[in-house]
């Protein structure tokens, strides 16, 4: 058997782990500020850091693609909120392993 894990196997991968991110989410929603477990933190760390890193630098580039529609209709903060600063914030500005589940308040 070769060891060796193709990209199809990866993106298999990592598509089935990041689909369990919401129920993950789902399980802490009423709880107002849970303590992060070590299963967090990790799932956090491992996927949801660097998918936050992806959909900030993906989001950046729709953004800017967009901008001239989004100049015409008036939308463009709008636009850059959804696009760039809550995949942003959901990266880099909330604690370790707490709130892995969606992008969560975007005035944070």
């Amino acid at each position: 058997m070769n060891s060796v894990i193709t990209p199809r196997r990866t993106v298999l991968i990592l598509a089935a782990t990041l689909s369990l991110t919401p129920c993950l989410a789902s399980a802490g929603e009423n709880r107002s500020n849970p303590e992060a477990t070590a299963g967090a933190t990790t799932a956090d760390l491992l996927l949801a850091r660097p998918g936050g890193l992806v959909a900030t630098v993906l989001g950046t580039a729709i953004f800017v693609v967009g901008l001239p529609f989004t100049l015409i209709n008036g939308s463009t903060e709008q636009a850059a909120q959804t696009l760039v600063v809550q995949p942003a914030n959901y990266t880099f500005a909330r604690p370790l392993g707490q709130d892995i589940g969606g992008l969560g308040d975007p005035s944070h």
